[in-house]
């Protein structure tokens, strides 16, 4: 009786344990977001994939047999930095020589768009569950090799002045074509602030810009000072050429003419009476009282 209890047991758990299995092997289900693309994938045929396997909404599968992927298809952005606290917890800067043997770092910023047709393709040739996984390994170590070869072209000087863009641009170029057959477009690739030069060299671009700085000021403020001084010159110029005119006007009429009328005007105010007090002559200073006029 024992052993058949046992048996009638055993089998019931057993019944549970299928129930769960196949319960959980006919329910498995997950959805596909827009903005994104799955790709169920064949586990028990040498992970399997065709474009008949993409797959979008609510997708039905099972766990045992197969496993469902899914890649965003807007775009993306990862950055690549020297920063623990930016991108990867990793050192990830890209680093060149210039063509004068400059050793660089850089921080960069790239922006890039999976297209959805070409997401089994992409799979199947990469095996990146996570799409993270290949931007900071296949992407980043294409991108480096790309910069490494473009910088040692440009020397110092270019590569962090007037040709900067000229260098982002050849690099966001080579790289787009070099993953656009897996159907990777690059959307964007740029610095992360400035670059990086060794320190020695840093400390001298900084000295030769502000001497550039102290220059261009100097040369400013000598302007200024000499348009001033000629602005000055020009109105004493014009100031002494008014008076040579009014002095070359004043001929000996104009001047007996003036006399004639400050003469007249002191007849107009005169009251007809002879000063009472007058100095003496010979310029001694003495002061004689005059009598005052009979009264008739």
């Amino acid at each position: 009786m024992t052993r058949f209890l046992l048996k009638v047991a055993g089998g019931v758990l057993a019944l549970i344990i299928l129930a769960n299995v196949l319960d959980k092997t006919v329910l498995s289900w997950t959805v596909i977001n827009p903005g994104y693309t799955g790709i169920k994938i064949n586990r028990l045929v040498d992970r399997g994939i065709s474009k008949e396997n993409v797959v979008t909404g609510f997708v039905f599968f099972n766990p045992i047999q197969s496993v469902v992927v899914v890649y965003p298809t807007f775009v993306q952005r990862e950055v690549w930095t020297r920063s623990a606290n930016e991108g990867g917890a990793s050192n990830e800067e890209l680093s060149f020589n210039t063509k004068d043997s400059v050793p660089v770092s850089i921080d960069v910023a790239v922006s890039y768009l999976l297209s959805a047709d070409k997401v089994p393709a992409f799979y199947t040739r990469f095996r990146a569950d996570d799409i993270s996984n290949w931007t900071h390994g296949y992407l980043r170590d294409t991108a480096r090799n790309i910069v490494v070869a473009i910088g040692s072209e440009y020397s110092f000087d270019d590569v962090n002045g007037v040709k900067k863009e000229e260098f982002l641009s050849r690099v966001a170029a080579e790289l787009n074509r070099r993953t656009m057959p897996i159907g990777v477009s690059i959307q964007q690739f740029g610095l992360v602030g400035a670059l990086r030069p060794p320190p020695e060299l840093a400390n001298a671009v900084n000295a030769k810009t502000k001497a550039i700085q102290d220059s261009i000021r100097t040369e400013n403020e000598v302007r200024a000072a000499t348009a001033e001084a000629k602005k000055k010159v020009a109105i004493a110029e014009g100031e002494a050429a008014a008076n040579r005119a009014l002095a070359s006007s004043l001929d000996d009429r104009l001047l007996a003419w003036e006399r004639l009328k400050l003469q007249r005007a002191y007849i107009d105010k005169w009251n007809g009476q002879m000063p009472s007090v007058v100095s003496g002559g010979d310029g001694g200073g003495m002061l004689l009282n005059l009598p005052a006029p009979a009264q008739k």
